[in-house]
């Protein structure tokens, strides 16, 4: 895979990450006590039906996505391998809601919608 192709790996599986969590949160799919937390469980699930990105890519997507502050990791482990929930943020939400999301935020690739 080329340098080119990788990268738009990593937009593309961001994007898709970000998709999920707010597809999940909106549609009432998460804990009401946690509405906008979508536990592992939940998002492996979504893996196994073909939705979400391969794991090593998810996982290097989340670590993305908190770092630009789209959501919180509750991480299983200190070396950043397992977490156990994902939570959508208002910066999260704000971008995925935003017409203008792909040119605001390089660094994921979000599908366009209606």
């Amino acid at each position: 895979m080329s340098p080119h192709e990788q990268q738009y790996a990593r937009r593309t599986a961001r994007g898709t990450l970000l998709a999920h969590l707010y597809r999940l949160q909106d549609n009432g799919l998460c804990d009401p006590a946690t509405p906008r937390t979508a536990t592992r469980l939940m998002l492996e699930g979504l893996g196994a039906s073909g939705m979400m990105p391969p794991p090593d890519l998810a996982l290097n997507s989340l670590r993305w996505l908190e770092g630009a502050g789209y959501v919180t990791v509750e991480w299983g482990l200190d070396d950043h391998t397992i977490y156990e929930s994902v939570t959508l943020t208002q910066k999260g939400i704000d971008l995925y809601e935003s017409r203008d999301a792909r040119t605001r935020e390089p660094g994921l690739l979000l599908q366009p919608r209606r």
